[in-house]
């Protein structure tokens, strides 16, 4: 996993009585380590280091800022620079996008994910089958315009790409997003350029997005760099960033040869796709969690105004409730948690809720008044026998149950939506601790 270290060593720092010289020395060593693992250029992270040292251990502190707030926020400020400058710029509008790259980048699977991401944002998407090299390529589109809800259209025979892309257009005419997925080869070369070329002729592509893994590090900046000079491109679509270990390096490489990272690929699932965001990625990295982020997974399957009562913690037994069967929808109350700064400091047995046990509290709240769902402080002793014989449960377990919910809304309850907003690091550090 990308950084995968980094988090913890941000957590020693923060965990530490003082921030004095030895402390950051310590800090900027672990930094040194982490992004070395993370196959980050070994010269910008001598560069970063000693960035982060000299206005660490010599700027004057900012007035309202702890040292150590203020060493982090500095941490947060270098890391963002090497990854990249803004959040993409991604526009939600009708558009024809060419996607290229080599031989196992997850061109095909990228470019599902990327119909399901338009999808989602109430526009039309087709996708055009154009690898009439790589055996099963067709199926596997196919398949996925299915799991994606996109259009489809391709030749299973063909070998002409440009022919495939000049008829797809006009199958897919009624689509708002027409995404062409082409063939990749081992390496760009004149054949490759040739191919991509003619079907830019018929396509005539808004946009042209290179998809490289992230497990081939440092080397994406020579990929960037080979296909822009060789047919141009909009922008870089960076995957597998959930299981490499070299994801660092892909990131900083492509935003060193200038080159827009505009998404990337978080999972094996249809929807892991993020658009890409320094700041928020840094901000993950630190154990800082992203309001935008979550909300736009949550508004995927419930409505906003739900997502913020989960977030923000002002939500009653009966809003819980509701949003059980949903919060599994994105990824289980777990995933969600564990995106918060105090993830790792929630009792276990909130973090180990299974769908068992989620079934028994469904049976357990069924038995409560609307009054009780809405505050669970009037159940004293006999209404918790009263809910457990109706429920056929223990008393015990109702009493337990009212004990998760409150650990979990007390937690939520120490964070809102105005401290989640970008660039507000400083009350974060402050309001979890991080002095």
């Amino acid at each position: 996993m990308v950084f995968e270290n980094l988090k913890d060593s941000i957590k020693e720092f923060t965990g530490l009585a003082v921030a004095d010289k030895e402390a950051v020395n310590k800090l900027v060593k672990n930094i040194q380590r982490d992004l070395i693992r993370a196959d980050v250029d070994i010269g910008l992270v001598k560069n970063l280091s000693e960035t982060i040292k000299e206005r660490a251990l010599k700027q004057d502190l900012p007035k309202g800022l702890t040292r150590k707030e203020h060493v982090l926020n500095i941490v947060y400020e270098e890391l963002s620079s090497i990854l990249g400058d803004e959040k993409a710029s991604i526009d939600i509008n009708p558009k024809k996008i060419l996607m290229i790259g080599l031989f196992g980048a997850g061109k095909t699977t990228t470019s599902a994910k990327l119909a399901d991401f338009y999808r989602k944002r109430g526009l039309k998407s087709g996708l055009i089958a154009a690898d009439v090299h790589r055996p099963a390529a067709y199926e596997q589109l196919q398949q996925n315009a299915e799991k994606s809800g996109a259009e489809f259209y391709g030749e299973k025979n063909s070998k002409n790409a440009g022919k495939i892309v000049k008829k797809g257009l006009k199958a897919l005419s009624d689509c708002d997003v027409i995404i062409t997925d082409s063939a990749g080869r081992d390496s760009m070369n004149k054949e490759l350029e040739k191919e991509l070329k003619s079907i830019e002729k018929h396509f005539k592509p808004d946009e042209t997005l290179l998809v490289v893994p992230a497990d081939i590090g440092q080397s994406a900046k020579e990929q960037a760099e080979t296909f822009n000079k060789a047919v141009g491109i909009d922008g870089v679509i960076v995957t597998k960033m959930d299981s490499s270990a070299k994801g660092g390096g892909a990131l900083s490489s492509c935003a060193a040869a200038n080159t827009e990272i505009k998404f990337i690929g978080t999972g094996e699932g249809i929807g892991d796709l993020e658009i890409y965001d320094p700041e928020s990625f840094v901000s993950d990295l630190l154990g800082v969690p992203d309001l935008s982020k979550l909300l736009e997974k949550a508004r995927e399957s419930i409505d906003e105004e739900k997502a913020k009562q989960i977030l923000e913690g002002d939500f009653t037994l009966k809003d819980f409730y509701e949003q059980m069967e949903q919060m599994s929808s994105m990824g289980g109350f777990d995933k969600i948690i564990d995106k918060l700064p105090f993830g790792n400091k929630l009792p276990d047995n909130v973090m180990d809720m299974q769908e068992k046990q989620l079934k028994k509290y469904r049976h357990i709240m069924d038995s409560m008044t609307e009054q009780e769902m809405k505050d669970p402080k009037l159940i004293n002793s006999s209404r918790a026998e009263r809910i457990s014989d109706g429920s056929g449960t223990e008393k015990k377990e109702v009493r337990q149950m009212i004990k998760q919910y409150r650990q979990a809304k007390n937690m939520m309850d120490k964070f809102s939506g105005k401290n989640m907003r970008r660039g507000n690091m400083k009350k974060m550090m402050r309001q979890f601790g991080m002095r």
